[in-house]
């Protein structure tokens, strides 16, 4: 578990800090913190490892950039770290609810407000466990993490996974990999299988994954839109 502190006052992240840490030893919790005093370093860390951080304490009140600007940045890079806001003041509450915030603390802090937010993050965390998807071609096995992975298809007996980076082709069918994947992934079309949280728009039957058109089929069209749909809602 690797949590992220983001004050431009020492004080306050050393206090945090040790709270945090106290809390995860007692609960048998292996984890490391990681201390940020500007809002631009954490961006550059993030932009370079978008799952560099599981849960991220976040002064809104910051030199430079705020925490409510920074947040909505690294929002463009990952939907699944948990956010929890520290304020000063009740009026920047709010600003949470548009980014997505799991919670928020106030300063000065209250330790047992701490843990509370932390048990919560644990709870959240524990439901959304990694998963990996194995695969082999010849003698070649590679481990995807399913939330890299854009989309897969299938040519026949072919697949082939497409990540951000990088395509990896093997022999399978694309059934018995729906049947492994997370719930996140929709069968959009026959020979398609996508990651919906990846998706940026559903448009003249098809689904926009970073600027790729991927087909969605008449049959299924419904099912993915109110999908695609809920998904937003919820974030």
């Amino acid at each position: 578990m690797v949590i992220g502190i983001c004050d431009d006052e020492k004080q306050q992240r050393g206090q945090l800090q040790k709270t945090i840490g106290t809390y995860l030893q007692l609960a048998g919790e292996e984890y490391e913190i990681r201390m940020y005093q500007e809002a631009e370093q954490l961006l550059k860390d993030i932009k370079k490892d978008r799952n560099c951080l599981d849960v991220l304490f976040l002064d809104i009140e910051l030199g430079g950039m705020n925490g409510v600007e920074a947040a909505r940045v690294l929002r463009r890079y990952t939907r699944d770290l948990i956010l929890v806001f520290i304020t000063g003041y009740e009026d920047y509450v709010f600003n949470g609810y548009e980014v997505g915030a799991l919670n928020y603390i106030m300063k000065p802090y209250r330790q047992e407000k701490i843990k509370e937010v932390l048990r919560e993050a644990l709870l959240r965390l524990d439901k959304c466990k990694d998963h990996y998807l194995t695969v082999q071609n010849g003698t070649q096995i590679c481990r995807f993490h399913t939330k890299d992975i854009l989309y897969l298809t299938s040519d026949l007996r072919k697949i082939t996974i497409f990540t951000r980076d990088a395509a990896f082709e093997f022999y399978g069918k694309l059934s018995d990999l729906e049947q492994k994947l997370p719930s996140t992934f929709v069968r959009t079309h026959q020979r398609y299988l996508v990651n919906l949280p990846e998706v940026e728009r559903i448009d003249n039957k098809c689904a926009v994954i970073h600027g790729k058109a991927v087909p969605v089929s008449k049959s299924r069209y419904q099912e993915v839109a109110g999908r695609f749909a809920r998904m937003m809602l919820e974030m």
